[in-house]
């Protein structure tokens, strides 16, 4: 699992994954993904879009996406992707474009891709290991900037559905959910009845509002978990679950396995 929550202006975060399934979600910094084998489908805003070899997405500051890993319809074939999470400390003079304007369409096939892209974003990586120059990080980042934004048509901000229930929902969730919230907190907050809420969570974000609430909590709890050493009691009560026991039974429907199963099969990497 990704940590899409960082407070961290300077944030940087790299990684290769074969396997990722993520609800819609959005965070203040630009987000980059490519494909280097397999298939992954995502939307963004409301395109969908199913993304195979080759293929690469730029997702702005603020814009709803969610991620759903498909096989191929070559079942040997092992998806891997490369995701970059990126501050907008290191946009330079991109800056206003990817905070006042979206792209219409944010996929770019391989065929179109310039080849400086991918070397970027493998170098983007690298830097992530290596300890993260934020001087060489900033040039690959410019250079991917530079190098797709001018093939992308770009839309003001004023145009983006910013308002939009769905919009809202998402936004509130990201922000609270490490506190107590139940469904009628968020109807109350939005000032809509917690029946029309439970159809938009089925029809928009194809699931419940406590399973979505969950996957967001123990997103952030994995992410604690890979990268701190708190103790389990803690990273229950940070990711906003009441007790410990309601935290470590939303982690074995998802994962099979407790979190400290998980903290032990896993490698603890700093993100």
């Amino acid at each position: 699992m990704i940590p899409f929550y960082e407070t961290s202006e300077n944030a940087l975060r790299t990684f290769y994954t074969s396997d990722i399934t993520f609800p819609s979600h959005l965070h203040s910094n630009l987000e980059l993904l490519y494909v280097m084998n397999g298939t992954i489908s995502i939307t963004i805003q409301s395109q969908t879009k199913l993304l195979k070899e080759g293929d690469f997405a730029i997702i702005f500051p603020n814009v709803i996406h969610s991620y759903d890993s498909q096989p191929g319809t070559d079942t040997s074939v092992t998806s891997l992707i490369l995701i970059a999470i990126c501050g907008l400390n290191l946009t330079g003079e991109y800056l206003k474009k990817v905070t006042r304007y979206y792209p219409d369409d944010p996929f770019i096939p391989a065929a179109k891709l310039h080849e400086n892209v991918i070397y970027a974003m493998q170098q983007l990586e690298t830097e992530r290991r290596s300890g993260q120059n934020l001087s060489a990080c900033a040039a690959l980042l410019q250079l991917i900037l530079a190098r797709t934004l001018p093939i992308l048509e770009l839309v003001k901000n004023k145009d983006l559905e910013r308002y939009d229930l769905t919009h809202k929902i998402v936004t509130y969730v990201s922000e609270n959910f490490q506190e107590p919230l139940t469904l009628s907190d968020l109807a109350e907050h939005l000032n809509v009845s917690k029946y029309h809420l439970s159809r938009v969570f089925s029809a928009k974000l194809n699931t419940s509002f406590n399973n979505y609430l969950n996957y967001i909590r123990l997103n952030y709890a994995v992410n604690l978990i890979q990268s701190t050493d708190y103790s389990m009691t803690q990273i229950g009560i940070d990711s906003g679950f009441e007790s410990q026991r309601t935290f470590n039974r939303a982690f074995r429907e998802v994962y099979h396995m407790s979190p400290s199963e998980y903290r032990q099969s896993t490698d603890i990497v700093k993100l």
